[in-house]
């Protein structure tokens, strides 16, 4: 799929960039300081016992300083408003506290996506809030930072000084933006780019057979899905929208229109997704393929409910 990716998912891909295509530095050593001695010091016996001397005072005991941790919380008066969250808490620096006025088990799968990543207050004042603002300059701790960013060309990222992690082992990154996959492919067997990201599903077979190449797979973030507005008849009809599910051979559609490794979708979350994917209970599995119940089950509702609409 040719996307463009945002600042903020490639950030979030760069360490693993980084691993992939740098060498591995040898760590610096350091030798340990060494002094010869010029001769064994001389033993004086002592003329007479140390004097001792009482102290005078007991030294003072203090406290250790500690700074108040000033959390925010946002709350709603109650939840008839119609959002989801009823409250938004910092409980510490490193701890926020989401208050649901509803249970959603697709929240943690939610708080996953990079646009609801936990940004700096200074931050978000100075830009008011505006995401088109807040991606041209991003902010974060990670162990990249943006040097310069051209527009559907490229972006140059640097190691950061301040990162608080190990530090990355190659210092600059460059990604370029080319919206062939043929391009992209030429440029890495010509030696001008170290990877590419999303080659052609034709193009596995080649890359494969190349020994200066290594296709490496990924699992996939991506979930196509058919989505059916349930205030609209006959939609609004559960027993239709179970016909239709059961209706779709969604791994023939898999076999003949995706590349390989693709999976069939039971859920909105990818596989990949934990937590946020669920793998038992109740919805961890979606319709089976079933044409025959798909039109023996709702045919009578499906007709009533096109008369009474």
């Amino acid at each position: 799929m040719n996307h463009k990716l945002n600042v903020m998912r490639l950030l979030g891909i760069v360490m693993s960039a980084g691993l992939i295509v740098s060498a591995c530095a040898p760590a610096a050593t350091t030798a340990a300081p060494t002094t010869a001695a010029t001769s064994a010091p001389a033993t004086v016996a002592p003329t007479s016992a140390p004097a001792t001397v009482a102290p005078t005072s007991v030294p003072a005991t203090e406290a250790p300083t500690t700074v108040a941790f000033d959390g925010m919380k946002i709350a709603a008066p109650d939840c008839t408003y119609g959002g989801e969250m009823k409250a938004i808490e910092a409980i510490d620096a490193n701890t926020v506290k989401f208050t649901l006025c509803t249970p959603d088990p697709a929240f943690l799968a939610k708080v996953a996506f990079a646009s609801f990543a936990i940004q700096d207050k200074d931050f978000l004042d100075a830009n008011g809030g505006d995401s088109a603002k807040m991606s041209e300059t991003p902010n974060g701790t990670g162990p990249y930072r943006v040097k310069e960013w051209v527009h559907g060309d490229h972006i140059t990222l640097e190691a950061n000084p301040s990162y608080w992690g190990e530090a990355p082992k190659t210092k600059t990154l460059i990604f370029r933006w080319n919206s062939e996959a043929a391009a992209r492919l030429l440029e890495l067997q010509a030696g001008t780019v170290d990877g590419i990201d999303n080659p052609a599903p034709n193009d596995f077979a080649t890359i494969k057979a190349d020994p200066s190449l290594q296709l490496l797979d990924r699992p996939a973030l991506n979930v196509f899905y058919l989505g059916l507005n349930n205030a609209i008849k006959p939609f609004d009809n559960e027993k239709v929208r179970q016909a239709i599910a059961m209706a779709i051979d969604k791994q023939h559609i898999i076999d003949n229109f995706y590349p390989a490794g693709s999976t069939v979708a039971e859920q909105f979350a990818p596989e990949s997704l934990l937590p946020g994917y669920s793998t038992t209970g109740d919805g961890a599995k979606w319709y089976t393929y079933d044409p025959v119940a798909a039109k023996a089950g709702p045919r009578i509702e499906w007709h009533e409910a096109e008369r009474l609409g």
